[in-house]
């Protein structure tokens, strides 16, 4: 077959057959309107051959579109060159478009034109002073393909810009050859490529002019480092860059803090959005530092961490706004939540985010976004924020910045499974989150993932279908894990707080008892940051040590429950549509607790009435789950049974198909079967004349 196209080929007259390994050399087809494009370039008539070939049946012309008729033809049209007649055949090519493009002033032809070139490679490049063209017009390329989301072929690019240097260029070609490797490890962040990133930041290192000129390729290693969950390197590494432009994270936090409300009372939300744009350089890239930084010290050392983030604040005061600026904002309105100031919280998220859509700060958005969320979660209603999550993820992706654009994927799973939306679109929504940080190597933000999948996997029950991370299935705890979670609070404490969770809504009560005291420890330590998940630990946290103060009669487990009221209540002053089930369910415990059995009874029912009002069917099903044992306890053993099968069809409802199982052995191993759970009403009479929700346990 091979020997016949050829002998076919060779059968044309010479014009057609070079217009014929022209066409091949940019594949099985080519518009007609780059065909005369092409012409324009080289200053030669091919189309007239093209038509000739037609009417031979090697080629066809289908629409406005010239196409080899069959795939071999393209083939041995392209093997009658020589390798190397081949390679040059393409860098001519490739550098005639670049002319003509440059001529025209049209970038229509770019990526064509690169494409050639790189065909060619270096070993074709006779003049010294092409090679540093086409490393240029890589780096455009680069470009372009990094404004429409392309990094993969944006580091394709880029690499190849890299390859065409010559000798001695970081001499003679200093400014061209270093914002090719910085950009280059831009974008092989944004592919996951940590060992790129390192070679090009080493690099960079040993030839720099300045230490100014090293901070891009830094800021790039320390995002890696941190990617790749090397927390401890990439904070080492922010805190010697910041020191070395000034910036020393150290002083009394309450005095910073001080200094930080007193600089920002100066100013209205309208002259905050008005001040200065910041343009330097070096503080731009200090700001990005100081970012990086506080997430390090959000897992490594949460104490410090609001440290960092009113840096930013006073260096935005003092430089002049910037993107990054809108996400020391949202970090500042955050820790103000944190603090229990939630109204003064969101008041400057809603700042934040209006002065990252007024600086059309789209590389920091995601951030903005996913952060803002948070506190947002505090005061709108819960079920609205994934939609705000989703925005943020999209962000991300579209600038590459892929670490965060999974830390919005986090936040969206995490946001998901606690406003109650359906488990199994919870799972398949983690499932696919994991598959694509496994794909950008986003380590640190897999782990903070696995502990909740593996909550959602324990709901739902006897789950095959899992995916492999880490090189096991993500169901299974590994030993890697369980050694970074040593030197990670934040993860440490997520991991203890979905195991007690589960010990929880499975009733084992001793093995929950032991979790709660480890907890607890946990707990204590200080988080500077409010995350929607922290108000889940408290509610949580105070069911069980209710639970735990009525089978241990300890007092020190009750005040621990009345303290988790407190910060409900506060919650529920903020978003009754959030919170107030949850105080509601939390004050019938407490008067469980005080066997204040009449009070109780009406904060059951009325969680569970604001449970299903406010959509959390999740917390309906718990609420009567627990109204449940309460009746159980008290006597009241047929009212018990309605409010066991009523918690049952919530949870099945829900997707939480083991728990639902689990009740069913519950009532089976309490009830027997009976004709009672047959006959039983599942819709308990739930009391509304009188509203608990006015009412105060004391």
């Amino acid at each position: 077959m091979a020997m016949f196209l050829n002998d076919s080929i060779r059968e044309l007259p010479d014009s057609v057959q070079s217009s014929l390994c022209i066409l091949s050399c940019f594949g099985a087809s080519a518009n007609v309107s780059f065909i005369e494009t092409l012409e324009r370039a080289l200053q030669k008539n091919i189309r007239d051959d093209l038509d000739v070939a037609v009417m031979k049946g090697l080629l066809d012309i289908i629409g406005n579109q010239y196409r080899f008729s069959h795939d071999r033809i393209q083939e041995a049209t392209y093997n009658l060159m020589e390798d190397g007649v081949r390679r040059l055949f393409h860098f001519t090519y490739g550098l005639s478009l670049a002319s003509l493009s440059i001529e025209e002033g049209c970038d229509g032809s770019l990526f064509i034109a690169v494409n050639q070139l790189n065909l060619g490679g270096p070993a074709t490049v006779q003049d010294p002073s092409q090679s540093f063209t086409v490393a240029g017009m890589n780096l455009r390329a680069g470009k372009k393909a990094m404004e429409m989301s392309d990094f993969k072929t944006a580091l394709s690019y880029l690499n190849h810009g890299i390859s065409f240097l010559r000798d001695r260029h970081w001499e003679n070609h200093y400014d061209l050859s270093l914002e090719l490797f910085e950009v280059a490890a831009k974008c092989a962040l944004s592919n996951g490529d940590h060992n790129r990133v390192s070679l090009l930041f080493e690099q960079v290192s040993e030839v720099a002019h300045s230490f100014e000129d090293k901070l891009e390729v830094t800021y790039a290693c320390i995002c890696s480092l941190l990617n790749s969950s090397c927390l401890g390197d990439a904070l080492t590494k922010g805190l010697y860059v910041l020191n070395e432009l000034g910036i020393v994270l150290s002083g009394d936090l309450e005095a910073l803090l001080m200094e930080t409300k007193s600089m920002l009372a100066e100013y209205s939300d309208e002259q905050l959005l008005s001040l200065p744009v910041m343009t330097d350089r070096t503080k731009l890239m200090a700001m990005k530092i100081l970012s990086r930084t506080q997430t390090c010290l959000l897992h490594t050392n949460p104490k410090s961490q609001p440290k960092a983030t009113l840096h930013m604040v006073q260096y935005s005061l003092r430089h002049g706004m910037s993107g990054l600026s809108s996400f020391a904002l949202i970090l500042y309105g955050s820790f103000l939540a944190c603090l229990g100031d939630i109204p003064a919280g969101y008041r400057y998220v809603k700042i934040a985010i209006r002065l990252a859509e007024k600086l059309n700060a789209r590389s920091n958005m995601c951030e903005v976004l996913a952060l803002g969320s948070q506190v947002m979660g505090y005061v709108e209603p819960l079920q609205s924020i994934n939609d705000v999550m989703v925005r943020s993820h999209e962000y991300g992706l579209a600038v590459g910045s892929i670490s965060n654009a999974m830390l919005s994927r986090v936040m969206n799973v995490v946001c998901a499974f606690w406003s109650g939306k359906q488990l199994s679109l919870v799972k398949s929504t983690v499932d696919d989150t994991l598959r694509l940080m496994a794909s950008h190597s986003t380590l640190v933000w897999i782990l903070q993932t696995l502990p909740l999948y593996r909550t959602v996997l324990a709901m739902i029950g006897n789950v095959d279908d899992v995916p492999i991370i880490l090189g096991s299935r993500s169901d299974i705890e590994t030993e890697k894990e369980r050694k970074m979670s040593e030197t990670n609070l934040h993860l440490l404490k997520v991991v203890h707080f979905n195991k007690l969770y589960v010990g929880f809504m499975f009733r084992r009560y001793d093995d929950v008892k032991q979790l709660a005291v480890a907890y607890d420890a946990i707990a204590s330590l200080p988080f500077s940051s409010i995350l929607i998940s922290h108000c889940m630990h408290v509610f949580y946290g105070g069911l069980i040590n209710f639970w735990i103060a009525r089978k241990t009669m300890d007092v020190i487990w009750f005040d621990r429950g009345e303290k988790a009221i407190e910060k409900m209540r506060s919650y529920a002053d903020c978003s009754s549509w959030n919170f107030q089930n949850k105080l509601l369910l939390l004050q019938a415990e407490q008067c469980f607790y005080l066997e204040d059995f009449e009070s109780a009874k009406r904060f059951y029912d009325a969680a569970i009435l604001s449970a299903q009002e406010h959509k959390f069917v999740h917390e309906e099903a718990l609420a009567c789950e627990l109204a449940g044992h309460f009746m159980l306890e008290s006597g009241e053993g047929r009212s018990s049974l309605s409010y066991f099968l009523l918690a049952q069809k919530k949870y099945r409802e829900w997707g939480a198909y083991a728990k639902e199982e689990s009740m069913n052995t519950y009532i089976k191993e309490q009830f027997g079967n009976s004709k009672l759970t047959s006959k039983i009403n599942i819709s308990p009479s739930i009391p509304t004349e009188q509203d608990p929700r006015k009412r105060r346990a004391s």
